[in-house]
């Protein structure tokens, strides 16, 4: 999961370097370490003087998202045997990567310091949750696991001054006695294009219709009432956004957290969204992603969990042939 990120804080400090110019700093004062106003979720797009994303909508943070080193991530949990089906905390210390000093400061994206996704190692179990900040500074939260196995416990975060940070670390339950190849996922991408889950019909179509690695993908959902078959106009805002996606590589190694872009046609600060809802994301390899997509409905957290193939160019090509 680490290449994407390099990769991209790659292509930010050239973008930022053209973007930046010599223009005064304005706005909120910026915080010890600041080098650019910058997007959270496309740490690529940024300003000299704050602002909102030209992708998503977001409003821009003020940091480093050139530095590309990792945060250390401290995980516990107790209690420290972990079971499946018995409710234990996780506990997370985040650190500076060049001091080691605890982290205390955080910015708020999307509405929350810190988002936590569960993840199974076969991919058949999702979880998108949030712990709380203690007075010390560390996160914990109560998790129970459904099944013995592996678990990838990804953290999304944002230190004050810092760059966005992406991090998994593995979980395994202490009554599992199988080994990590029989929990490999073996993802088969999803031959039709709808999905009902809850109160909605989920209607996907992929842009291009073949997706490439190396290149940015799209979902573009229509969403629809279950029972009537009418149009969804009634999504309602859901950590500040009418969706949220998580794809995730099948080896979980390549990951996109996106969110739609809230236009005029789908104003958030109204309180309404839909039918379309379309996701972007950058797909670095060929192979199977899976993507758990969310949509806050009727004070219902729906989530619709399609997969897809992305081809070599190449193959692309062929295909298209």
């Amino acid at each position: 999961m680490l290449s994407i990120r390099r990769a991209w804080r790659l292509a930010v400090i050239v973008t930022a370097m053209f973007s930046l110019g010599a223009a005064p700093l304005q706005g909120p004062s910026p915080p010890p370490g600041f080098t650019a106003w910058f997007c959270p979720m496309h740490p690529e797009v940024t300003a000299a003087d704050g602002g909102r994303c030209r992708k998503c909508g977001m409003a821009l943070v003020a940091g480093d998202p050139f530095d590309t080193r990792e945060y250390a991530l401290e995980l516990s949990t107790a209690p420290t045997v972990v079971k499946a089906g018995v409710p234990f905390t996780m506990f997370f210390t985040v650190r500076h990567p060049g001091t080691s000093a605890r982290i205390t400061s955080f910015e708020v994206v999307h509405e929350k310091r810190f988002h936590l996704f569960v993840v199974s190692r076969d991919m058949n179990m999702f979880e998108h949750i949030h712990p709380e900040q203690r007075p010390d500074g560390t996160w914990a939260i109560e998790v129970k696991l459904p099944k013995p196995g592996y678990y990838q416990i990804l953290s999304d975060f944002l230190p004050t001054g810092g760059s966005p940070q992406f991090i998994g670390r593995t979980l395994v339950t202490a009554d599992f006695a199988g080994d990590l190849e029989s929990q490999a996922a073996h993802l088969e991408p999803d031959t039709v294009s709808s999905k009902t889950v809850g109160s909605i019909t989920a209607y996907v179509r992929l842009e291009p219709s073949i997706l490439v690695a190396g290149q940015y993908g799209h979902l573009a959902f229509t969403l629809a009432d279950a029972a009537t078959g009418q149009p969804v106009t009634d999504l309602q805002p859901y950590l500040g956004a009418f969706g949220h996606t998580l794809i995730l590589s099948e080896d979980m190694r390549d990951y996109v957290h996106s969110h739609p872009f809230e236009g005029p046609e789908s104003d958030i600060t109204k309180g309404f969204g839909g039918p379309s809802v379309t996701f972007e994301g950058y797909l670095p390899r060929p192979g199977r992603y899976r993507a758990w997509s969310q949509f806050l409905r009727k004070g219902e957290v729906i989530t619709v969990p399609f997969t897809v193939n992305v081809s070599t160019l190449e193959d692309a090509v062929r295909g298209n042939r």
